[in-house]
C-alpha cells in the first residue's frame, strides 16, 4: 500500500526537531525577561508555543521513544534505562533494538525521505535509515596517551562516515577557562577544593558541544527532509547543579551556593546560542519544533536531598516546553493541552503525511497554519518496504554497553550492577515491568496495569511501590474493597507514608465517608504540607460537602505551591462556578485544559460554565469532547443533554439522556 504525500505550497520544505531534555518554561521565562535568551524569545514571538504534558513514568528512554513514535511504552517496547543482555549475562543500556515499532525516521525512510538523527536517546546501535544517524553512544570516548579512543562500533550510519564525524568530538580538555567561567566565575579558586565537580562540568559541556557540532555539520552538509537532534545538557546539569540554583536551599552550604549558583542559567543560555546556529543553518524554508520531555523543579518544590528519599526522577516536573516556527506554523498562537504523544502526528502532518490510528496523540492544529489534515491510516507498521529498522540479529558490543551502563550509574538513574548476573537480570525485568504498569495506569488501562503488577517476580513483587500501583489500579477498576485491603496491609507493615494515607483518604471519599477522608488528609498535612495533591484532595472533599469557600481555599493553597497544577485549576473552577461566577470559572477551567488536553472533568466544567453564560454551541463542543474522553461519565452525558435541548436538538438530547440512564444502572 503506497501512502500519498500531501504537498502544501504554504508548508515547510523540511522539519527540524530539537530536543532539550528537561527544559522548563519556569526557567526560560525569567531569563527571557532579563534579555538572556534572545533567540528563544524571538522564536516564541515569531511562532507558537505552550506547555507539553509529560507521560508516566518520566524516564528519558521511554519518553524520547514516545516522542519519536507517537506511542506509549506498551506500544514501543522501551520500558526503562536497562534491559537484559541478549548476548550474554547481565544487563545493558536500553538500545534501539528494543523498540518494536517504527520511529519517525523509519516512516520517512519508507517514504523515500532523508533524515539526520543525532544523539537521540536509546538510538544505539545506529539504524540503517535513509540518511545519517549518530547514536547516543557516539560521544562516549576516553582520553589516551596519543589522543582519544575511536567512536564505538555501530554508533554511526552509514559506517563509512564514522571517521569523518569523529573529528567533531569535543574533548573535556578542550573546554577551557573561557568556556567554564560563565558557569562558575570562581573556577580558578575551586580547582583544588572542588576539582571533581568542575571536571564533571567540563565533561557535560563537552558532550553537549559534541552533539551540537555533529548536528550543525550534518544540517549544513547533507541533503535532508527531517533532522532530529537531542541535547541532554539541561537535564544533566539539573542533576548536578539545580540544588545550587537560586533561591538558596536550606541544606546547601554557602560556599557551594556561591560557587555554582550560575550553572543552570549558564546551560540555558548555552542552549539559546546553539538554537541560533541551528535556525541559521536550517533556513527560512524549514519548520522548527523545539520541545522537552518534562520540566525540572527549580523552586521551593525541589526535593530535599537530606531526606534521603528523592531520586533523580523526583526532580522531574510533569510539564515541558513545546514551541515551533517557520512555514506551516501559525505565528502568535498557543499550544492547547499538548502532550508528548502529539509530537509525532504533528511532525508527520508538517511533512504532508498521515498519522496512524494507533498513535493516540493528535495533530496540534492550533499551532499550525496548514488548512487540511490528512486522513489517518490504520497503522504505519503494516506498510511494507525497507524502513531502516534493525534486523533481529543485530547485537550490541558488551564492552561499550558496560561503559554506557556506568554513565547511568554515575547519573544516579540505576544502582551499580550486581555481581549476581541472574539477580541483576531479574531486577532489571521487574523494574521494567513496574514502569510498564505505570504506563498502563497513566493511559487509564487499569486492568492491564493490575495484571502487570500481579505478574511481578522477586522482591519488587512485595514492595510498597508495587502495592501502591496495585491499589491505584484497583481504585481505577472501582474495586474499593480490594484496594482497601492492599492499603491497610501497607499500614500494618508500618508503611503509613503520605501517599498511602492520601490513597486511603481518597478511598473513603469515594465511599462517601467525608469525615474519615478529612482525617487522613489532615494527617498528611501535618507531615507533608507542600504536596499539591494533598490540597487538591482536601478541595474535592469540601466540594462534595458543598463547602465551597473551604474548597476554594484548598485549591488556592495548591496553586500557591504549584501555579501550573491543572487539577487545582479545575477544582477551583468548579468551586467558583458553584458560587455563581461562570466567567471566572470558565477562565480557570480553560487554563486547566490548556495544561492537560485529556482532562474530562476540565472539559465538563468548561461546558457547564458556557451553559451558564448562554453559549450553548460552545457548551456542546466542550461536552462532546468530555464524553469522547470519558464515555462512561454520567454527569457529562446529562449536562450534554441539557445543552442539546438549549440548542433545540431534541433528538440528540434524548440520546444523551438515554446514555446517562444506561450508565447509571
Amino acid at each position: 500500500m503506497a501512502i500519498q504525500r500531501r504537498y502544501d505550497p504554504d508548508g515547510p520544505k523540511r522539519v527540524l526537531l530539537v530536543g532539550w531534555d528537561a527544559a522548563d518554561w519556569q526557567m526560560i521565562h525569567p531569563l527571557i525577561e532579563r534579555g538572556l535568551m534572545p533567540t528563544t524569545a524571538a522564536f516564541m514571538q515569531q511562532g507558537s508555543w505552550g506547555n507539553v504534558a509529560s507521560l508516566q513514568p518520566m524516564l528519558s528512554p521511554i519518553l524520547w521513544n514516545s516522542i519519536a513514535t507517537g506511542k506509549r511504552a506498551q506500544q514501543h517496547g522501551v520500558y526503562g534505562f536497562t534491559e537484559p543482555n541478549a548476548d550474554g549475562p547481565g544487563v545493558r543500556p536500553t538500545s534501539s533494538t528494543s523498540r518494536k515499532c517504527k520511529a519517525l525516521w523509519n516512516i520517512l525512510t519508507q517514504q523515500g525521505l532523508r533524515s539526520n538523527v543525532v544523539g537521540w536517546y536509546a538510538s544505539h546501535p545506529a539504524e540503517p535509515i535513509n540518511g545519517v544517524m549518530v547514536s547516543n553512544q557516539f560521544e562516549a570516548f576516553r582520553a589516551t596517551e596519543d589522543g582519544i579512543t575511536p567512536p564505538p562500533s555501530q554508533s554511526v550510519w552509514p559506517a563509512e562516515m564514522t571517521e569523518e564525524l569523529a573529528e567533531f568530538r569535543v574533548r573535556p580538555i578542550e573546554v577551557d577557562a573561557a568556556a567554564i567561567l560563565p558557569f562558575v566565575p570562581q573556577a580558578a579558586k575551586l580547582l583544588e577544593s572542588k576539582p571533581m565537580r568542575l571536571g564533571r562540568l567540563q565533561q557535560m559541556l563537552a558532550q553537549t558541544a559534541t552533539v551540537h557540532a555533529l548536528a550543525t555539520h550534518l544540517i549544513a552538509n547533507t541533503e535532508w527532509d527531517f533532522t532530529a537532534v537531542y541535547y541532554e545538557g539541561i537535564d544533566r546539569f539539573g542533576h548536578e547543579f539545580m540544588e545550587f540554583h537560586p533561591p538558596k536551599m536550606e541544606q546547601v552550604a554557602d560556599d557551594d551556593f556561591q560557587a555554582f549558583q550560575h550553572c543552570m542559567e549558564g546551560i540555558y543560555r548555552f542552549h539559546d546560542m546553539m538554537l541560533e546556529a541551528l535556525l541559521t543553518l536550517a533556513g527560512d524554508d524549514t519548520a522548527v519544533v523545539l520541545l522537552s520531555d518534562h520540566g525540572y523543579y527549580n523552586n521551593h518544590l525541589r526535593p530535599d536531598p537530606r531526606e534521603g528519599k528523592a531520586g533523580p526522577v523526583d526532580w522531574h516536573r510533569p510539564f515541558g516546553v513545546v514551541a515551533a516556527k517557520g512555514p506551516g506554523i501559525a505565528p502568535g498562537t498557543r499550544a492547547y493541552g499538548a502532550s508528548l504523544l502529539d509530537i509525532a502526528p504533528t511532525v508527520l502532518h508538517l511533512l504532508g503525511l498521515p498519522a496512524g490510528e494507533d498513535m493516540p496523540g493528535r495533530v496540534l492544529a492550533e499551532m499550525l497554519s496548514l488548512e487540511s489534515t490528512p486522513e489517518r491510516i490504520f497503522t504505519w507498521e503494516e506498510i511494507e518496504g525497507d524502513c531502516g529498522m534493525h534486523a533481529s540479529d543485530v547485537r550490541v558490543d558488551p564492552v561499550e554497553a558496560q561503559q554506557a551502563l556506568q554513565q547511568l550509574v554515575d547519573l544516579g538513574y540505576i544502582d551499580p550492577p550486581s555481581e549476581d548476573d541472574e539477580q541483576q537480570v531479574a531486577d532489571c525485568i521487574a523494574n521494567n515491568q513496574l514502569c510498564l504498569a505505570q504506563s498502563y495506569l497513566d493511559a487509564g488501562n487499569y486492568s492491564a496495569a493490575k495484571d502487570t503488577v500481579d505478574g511481578l517476580q522477586g522482591k519488587l513483587a512485595s514492595s510498597a511501590s508495587a502495592a501502591l500501583l496495585r491499589a491505584s489500579s484497583l481504585l481505577g477498576l472501582t474495586k474499593r474493597a480490594e484496594a482497601r485491603k492492599v492499603l491497610e496491609e501497607l499500614v500494618q507493615q508500618a508503611d503509613a507514608s503520605p501517599r498511602v494515607l492520601m490513597m486511603l483518604g481518597t478511598l473513603e471519599q469515594a465511599e462517601g465517608n467525608t469525615e474519615i477522608a478529612l482525617e487522613y488528609f489532615e494527617k498528611v498535612a501535618a507531615t507533608e504540607p507542600r504536596l499539591p495533591g494533598l490540597h487538591n484532595r482536601l478541595g474535592r472533599v469540601h466540594l462534595s460537602s458543598k463547602n465551597y469557600d473551604l474548597a476554594k481555599a484548598a485549591f488556592e493553597k495548591s496553586l500557591q505551591i504549584d501555579s501550573d497544577n491543572a487539577v487545582a485549576l479545575q477544582g477551583l473552577a468548579e468551586a467558583i462556578l458553584a458560587t455563581g461566577d461562570a466567567q471566572q470559572a470558565l477562565e480557570k477551567a480553560m487554563t486547566a485544559a490548556e495544561f492537560v488536553h485529556h482532562f474530562p472533568r476540565a472539559h465538563l466544567t468548561v461546558g457547564k460554565s458556557l451553559l451558564a453564560l448562554v453559549d450553548y454551541a460552545g457548551a456542546v463542543e466542550a461536552l462532546e469532547l468530555c464524553t469522547k474522553q470519558a464515555p462512561k461519565m454520567v454527569e457529562a452525558h446529562k449536562t450534554l443533554a441539557t445543552a442539546y435541548r438549549a440548542l433545540g436538538e431534541n433528538s440528540k438530547a434524548m440520546q444523551a439522556e438515554l446514555r446517562a440512564k444506561q450508565l447509571a444502572t
